[in-house]
């Protein structure tokens, strides 16, 4: 008995990124191969997929990068791919400033790698004399991935801080996933004005085009790494044998993989029309966004604690690709807003 999940962006995109998963995937285990595997990535031009052909783009759809995402994802490889190849590009262009454009351009170019950055408590203060001074605290959710700059929207405000520029962080946290965030104190700090791209109500609307950006991204992440959890739990239950008897003919397991397999059904149809929409709307609403990415943190949890359960428990999957995969999950649930998050942002849509 075997099983192949269906892909949610068939096409020769998908192919290609696939094998470049695999091999990176392969390559997982050696120190320094997820930053290697990000580099190997931006060469290939994924920062610039969504970029227009004007400013020296691909020109690429949403189905594109979601292509990309959904072969990384069955593969649990974790790269920044929301942050860098959506939220980055998304910034730049609702900015629409010639500052933001040069940006463009030069990533477009390979000649910068730039990340996003959460503001938190972070206040700007943009002085008549030309300075920017920064209150407050910055979080990077990667600080292990090189970068050249860094992409913060704060307030009304949008920032492009040199990496090289900021300070060492304050403090450090380990993610489940191999990743490592960091937190720094910019009280005090001062830039030149050459650091502000937008200001005002461009600068809140590029913001909002990146959250929900980020989210559909991410939740396309998780729905293609729930269809390999799958995979992999067939693949286990089929070939393990306990006490000369099959795990696969227990039937309450067999009805824990059915429920697995409706929950990745259901998020792939839902990704796929949302994607679909969103192209033929020529925008994404932020409620859509937003309820999908609830959804999407739900169903994470459930499904990577089943999988678990169904390879034996937890200290069980060390070794095999579902404990990579759950923990993606685990991990994807607080990425681009977690379950409160995205009911404040709910709340306040409706009002």
């Amino acid at each position: 008995m075997s099983f192949t999940a269906d892909p949610m962006f068939p096409g020769d995109l998908l192919d290609a990124a696939s094998r470049f998963a695999a091999n990176a995937a392969a390559d997982a285990a050696r120190s320094g191969a997820r930053q290697d595997a990000w580099r190997q990535a931006a060469a290939m031009g994924w920062p610039a997929l969504l970029i227009d052909e004007a400013r020296g783009g691909a020109g690429g759809t949403m189905a594109d990068l979601g292509a990309v995402v959904e072969a990384c994802a069955r593969h649990a490889l974790g790269l920044p791919l929301a942050r860098r190849c959506a939220q980055a590009p998304a910034l730049l262009m609702a900015a629409g400033t010639p500052a933001a454009d040069e940006v463009l351009r030069a990533l477009c170019a390979g000649e910068v790698d730039i990340d996003v950055a959460l503001a938190g408590e972070l206040t700007v203060d943009v002085r008549p004399g030309g300075g920017v001074r920064l209150a407050g605290s910055l979080e990077l959710v990667d600080a292990l991935l090189p970068c050249t700059h860094v992409l913060v929207a704060a307030g009304d405000t949008l920032l492009l801080l040199p990496h090289a520029s900021l300070p060492k962080p304050a403090a450090r946290f380990a993610g489940i996933d191999g990743g490592q965030g960091a937190d720094l104190a910019l009280d005090g700090l001062e830039w030149p004005a050459s650091a502000v791209l937008a200001q005002g109500a461009q600068a809140q609307a590029a913001a909002t085009a990146a959250r929900d950006i980020g989210a559909l991204v991410t939740a396309i992440d998780m729905a293609a790494t729930l269809g390999a959890t799958v995979e992999h739990c067939i693949q286990f239950l089929a070939t393990r044998v306990q006490f000369g008897v099959a795990l696969s003919s227990f039937q309450v397991l067999r009805h824990q993989v059915v429920d697995l397999y409706v929950q990745y059904e259901s998020a792939s149809v839902l990704l796929a029309r949302l994607v679909h929409d969103t192209a033929s709307q020529g925008r994404l609403s932020s409620r859509d966004a937003a309820l999908c990415k609830l959804y999407l943190n739900d169903l994470a949890r459930r499904s990577a604690e089943a999988a678990i359960q169904l390879h034996g428990g937890m200290g069980m999957t060390a070794e095999l690709p579902a404990a990579r995969l759950a923990r993606r999950l685990l991990c994807a649930e607080f990425e681009q807003g977690d379950r409160l998050q995205q009911l404040t942002q709910l709340q306040a849509l409706a009002a």
